[in-house]
């Protein structure tokens, strides 16, 4: 009996909704499936997908998930042949109302003062970011790249570089409650996956995806609709096949991470 292949995806919620809302794991038509539907056809093998993703994921969510969380280090990361990173689109999304200040909302007591000022802060959010003009982001770009930078490497290390890798590109954030602005998708997105590409994982642009389909997206301007996933989806199991087949290296291993090795191997005489 043949072994299935094991794809992870560590995405936010792009990996499980589409322009109706949130879906069922198994949902067909979402890219995840669709891409292990593409891996099954091209390698004659079965494919299991396990989506590690929650509405609103960033990038530092899924760098604790990978350092943090047990079961998705060792369980799901140590035995994958191909992860796919989905994250960083939330991270470059137009900033209005800081982060911090909305992540202590759900602690507010009463209830009904903590209504109010959630809709007080949900009033305010395009406000601010119109007038920003768009400019700035939920996760500075540096911070960001630290923590991206750190996300690749512990995914390199935990599969001891073997795995087959491919990192999305971020999708774009055009709708009301984001004052229709995101001018700086564009360098968000072209240093997303140069960063991807460097640390070994192949990068996969979606926003062109996207754009063909800008009125069928939901309407947080985000999700998209089933034939936006079935062309992620196909193209993400383009970027894992070369290397699943072996005509491109995997993701590698970490360059300190490396180094270090080769010299306990030379020091202990192990190969």
């Amino acid at each position: 009996m043949t072994t299935a292949l094991s794809v992870l995806v560590l995405g936010d919620s792009t990996a499980f909704t589409d322009e109706r809302g949130p879906q069922l794991p198994d949902t067909p038509h979402l890219y995840p499936n669709v891409t292990a539907r593409h891996l099954e056809e091209q390698l004659n093998r079965p494919v299991e997908v396990t989506v590690v993703a929650q509405p609103g994921s960033t990038v530092r969510d899924a760098l604790r998930a990978a350092t943090k969380d047990r079961h998705v280090q060792f369980d799901l990361l140590a035995h994958a042949d191909a992860v796919v990173i989905g994250v960083g689109s939330f991270d470059h999304a137009p900033a209005g109302v800081p982060p911090s200040v909305q992540a202590v909302v759900p602690y507010l007591r009463p209830d009904a003062f903590r209504r109010q000022v959630r809709r007080a802060l949900h009033a305010a959010y395009p406000r601010v970011i119109q007038l920003r003009g768009g400019r700035g982001s939920r996760t500075p770009p540096r911070e960001f790249q630290r923590l991206y930078g750190a996300l690749l490497d512990q995914v390199r290390s935990i599969t001891w570089g073997r795995a087959a890798g491919a990192a999305l590109g971020p999708t774009s954030h055009r709708s009301a409650y984001y004052g229709y602005r995101h001018p700086g998708h564009a360098r968000a997105e072209v240093r997303q996956l140069a960063q991807a590409r460097a640390h070994g994982f192949t990068g996969v642009a979606v926003w062109p995806r996207v754009v063909a389909h800008l009125d069928a997206l939901n309407d947080d301007g985000i999700h998209w609709p089933a034939p936006v996933h079935a062309l992620v989806g196909a193209d993400v199991a383009a970027a894992l096949l070369p290397q699943l087949t072996g005509r491109e290296p995997t993701t590698g291993l970490p360059e300190a991470y490396r180094r270090h090795l080769e010299a306990h191997q030379a020091e202990t005489g192990e190969v």
